[in-house]
């Protein structure tokens, strides 16, 4: 078992990554590269379905050309969730992926509000309709691309048609499918009557089946292509988030998990699924895990690690010796705790919209840099809250993972602003590993779950919160930051009416 090595590749927004892992977690080879993204119209992201294949075969050949491919047992895909693409019935795209946070939508999710209603659907899918969800760039294809709606055979998400690539089968996960608003979360398994009322065929979506389960084998075109031993055991993966969870070791109520990534959410599992009709939990999601039996609740940032790469570029930390994470960081620090009054609020998404609050002459690139790092410890903590609010929980422990999780001043501020000791895993890449983990078990290198989740090995430490920094900082949380974005509302709708 310890000469087996495992592969998971991790499709995200940013980049697209291939990992290596030996079945104790330890990664023995890897690559990545930029997602290709192409952006056609304003507020349009899209991806061309080829070239997301070919820049993943690029870095799985890339990986594994630093290891015996032949020692592969099994590779699966984690990807973002509510991207995806229709495919007609020779399995050849019928039109471009459409990214996750691509908005042409919009229009939609605004008249399924209006025609249909925000809580019709909310015991059977868990949710109240989002933009984002796949259901409304469903419904935008059926209107504004009908030939290639008429066409196509099947709709999946990013993670499944790489699959698909791979093995010439055609399913999805529990954990992807729960993100299109078309999924039955209670029943698992996809709802006729939110299909029907969105006015959609039933025939496009594809199989759900539970995450870790081998769908097939890797076919000799996908072998010649990436180097993959023929007939290697193709599992199905799922999304990137709850791929990342598992990998963590946070499939258990009561511990929380913070993924510092470009997106941002505060990931909760259940024991068992908690819907309650009356909406008492709105505001965040719920959906089923890639570990077997349980759910999560989850709420996230979308522009997270976005926010801080949006504000290195627009302070100009990157034109001197260092990198721009760093110089950011280093700048940060030389700021007092509340960034001498200037507030940021970090809601950069197409339909959000963010802002620096309560600016002076006195404030500088070092205030401005700290205050976005706090603001994103602020919105976070109410992301947890909200879920802990309304499910009666607390989560007795906080793991942070991801790109975010290695800035030390971002997590210290983050552990004075939440008033909790922090657990930080040195695991660099959790989605792909937790995509590894799943083809461990499709491949039967792993007799169970826990038991490949008892045999990964990791690092961690402890950042405790400055007693007199938690004080000052729930003040400024209390008192400003949950009282900013109401009060900004009414003008931030009127800026975007104005833009529209």
């Amino acid at each position: 078992m310890h000469d087996e090595l495992l592969l998971g590749i991790d499709i995200g927004t940013t980049n697209c990554k291939a990992l290596v892992f030996d079945t104790s977690g330890r990664q023995r080879a890897g690559a990545s590269a930029p997602t290709p993204t192409l952006r056609p119209r304003p507020g349009w992201a899209e991806y061309d379905p080829q070239a997301l294949w070919e820049a993943a075969v690029a870095v799985v050949r890339q990986a594994l050309g630093q290891v015996d491919p032949a020692r592969v047992r099994g590779v699966a895909v984690a990807s973002m969730a509510e991207a995806g693409l229709l495919v007609d019935s020779a399995g050849q795209p019928a039109c471009p992926v459409v990214a996750w946070f691509d908005s042409r939508s919009d229009p939609q999710y605004r008249r399924w509000i209006e025609q249909v209603g925000a809580d019709t659907f909310l015991s059977v899918v868990g949710n109240r309709p989002n933009p984002i969800f796949s259901v409304f760039k469903l419904i935008w294809l059926r209107d504004h691309a009908p030939e290639a709606y008429a066409s196509a055979a099947r709709w999946l998400h990013v993670a499944d048609y790489i699959a698909f690539r791979l093995c010439g089968a055609q399913a999805t996960d529990y954990s992807l499918a729960t993100r299109t608003m078309l999924f039955d979360l209670p029943r698992l398994r996809w709802s006729d009557a939110v299909v029907a009322a969105a006015g959609l065929r039933r025939d496009l979506l594809p199989e759900a089946l539970p995450a870790g389960v081998r769908i097939g084998g890797v076919t000799a075109p996908a072998a010649a292509a990436t180097g993959l031993p023929l007939g290697t055991a193709v599992a199905i993966g799922g999304h990137d988030h709850s791929c990342g969870a598992l990998a963590a070791g946070v499939r258990e109520q009561g511990v929380a998990l913070d993924s510092m990534g470009t997106a941002e959410p505060a990931f909760l599992p259940l024991d068992s699924l908690r819907l309650d009709p009356s909406g008492g939990w709105a505001g965040f999601s719920l959906g089923a895990h890639v570990s077997r039996g349980k759910y999560y609740a989850a709420k996230g940032i979308r522009t997270s690690g976005a926010a801080v790469d949006w504000a290195g570029r627009l302070l100009d930390f990157g034109d001197a010796a260092g990198s721009e994470t760093e110089r950011m960081q280093a700048a940060a620090a030389l700021a007092p705790a509340g960034s001498r009054g200037v507030l940021f609020l970090p809601r950069l998404a197409p339909i959000d919209r963010g802002a620096f609050v309560g600016l002076t002459a006195d404030a500088g690139t070092a205030e401005l840099a700290r205050a976005v790092y706090e603001g994103l410890a602020y919105e976070w903590r109410s992301n947890l809250e909200l879920i802990e609010r309304s499910l009666g929980l607390r989560a007795a422990t906080v793991k942070l993972i991801g790109g975010g999780a290695r800035v030390p001043l971002w997590v210290q501020i983050k552990a004075d602003v939440l008033g909790r000791p922090l657990r930080v895993l040195d695991m660099k890449e959790s989605v792909a590993l937790g995509a590894a983990l799943l083809a461990g078990l499709a491949a039967g290198v792993y007799t169970d779950e826990a038991e490949a989740v008892a045999a990964v090995r990791h690092q961690e430490r402890i950042v405790e919160p400055d007693a007199a920094r938690t004080a000052f900082y729930e003040r400024c949380y209390g008192e400003v930051y949950l009282r900013a974005a109401p009060a900004l509302r009414e003008l931030n709708e009127a800026l975007s009416a104005l833009q529209s």
